[in-house]
């Protein structure tokens, strides 16, 4: 018994080590606990218990980096927009703090290479390398406190991926965008859908974008909600509201 909890306290120590190193090439400084990093980078399909029972993987920590990652983007922004609505500051953190920015993060990072389990990407899901970004901020707020996680999401995320005058024009939602422009330049506008089925296929969406009763574009989709940002995009391409203002159109 005493030889197998040497044999089982010099493997952990020995898996430690290895993490330790790997993090040597991602982090600006030394972690204290490894152990949260070791539960930030795995994956519940390891199906590993603590000494309670309690399941142990990333999506705790993952919940915790979520919110520490949109408190420390948020002061970011309401720091250097000094100007900017509640509104815009909101509009502007969606941009930064979304699954695809925090995806292209994670995978900058490598992540999923730490992750030991045995299991393709694909089988892991699409939003892996932003899920476990998010868990190792959790696991460095717990580690460093609020400023040593701050500085790893300024240099990991805001000082080398964030440009605020290039994000200022970025549009992240296209319906969103063409709702906020005919609402403002009080134009008539609707997403019409239409469910279109076939026989033996998926069931797609048909969304029509119209203004002032002239159906402008069209977009679709197996989801109306992607079908609705589709022909909302087209449209936007269509009008060019910032260019052109509002595009007179014939009434029916």
């Amino acid at each position: 018994m005493k030889l197998l909890s040497k044999i089982l306290r010099f493997r952990k120590s020995s898996d430690y080590k290895d993490l330790a190193n790997k993090l040597e090439d991602i982090l600006p400084f030394k972690p204290n606990n490894l152990s949260l990093y070791k539960e930030a980078l795995t994956h519940k399909a390891k199906n590993i218990k603590d000494k309670n029972g309690q399941k142990v993987n990333f999506e705790r920590l993952e919940f915790l980096g979520d919110a520490i990652i949109e408190a420390i983007v948020s002061a970011f922004l309401f720091k250097e927009l000094p100007y900017a609505s509640e509104g815009e500051l909101t509009i502007m953190r969606a941009k930064i703090v979304n699954r695809k920015h925090l995806n292209e993060l994670g995978k900058s990072l490598n992540l999923i290479k730490l992750l030991d389990v045995k299991l393709t990407p694909k089988q892991m899901g699409n939003d892996i390398s932003g899920n476990l970004y998010e868990a190792l901020v959790g696991a460095i707020f717990l580690d460093k406190g609020y400023e040593g996680v701050k500085k790893f999401i300024y240099s990991s995320m805001i000082d080398s991926h964030i440009d605020l005058e290039k994000l200022e024009k970025k549009i992240s939602s296209y319906k969103s965008h063409m709702i906020e422009w005919a609402q403002k330049n009080h134009q008539d506008f609707q997403f019409l859908a239409t469910e279109d089925t076939q026989k033996g296929k998926n069931n797609y969406f048909k969304v029509n974008f119209v203004l002032n009763n002239k159906k402008i574009s069209q977009g679709r989709s197996s989801s109306k909600k992607k079908a609705e940002e589709i022909a909302a995009r087209r449209a936007y391409y269509i009008i060019q509201p910032e260019k052109n203002g509002p595009k007179k159109t014939n009434q029916t």
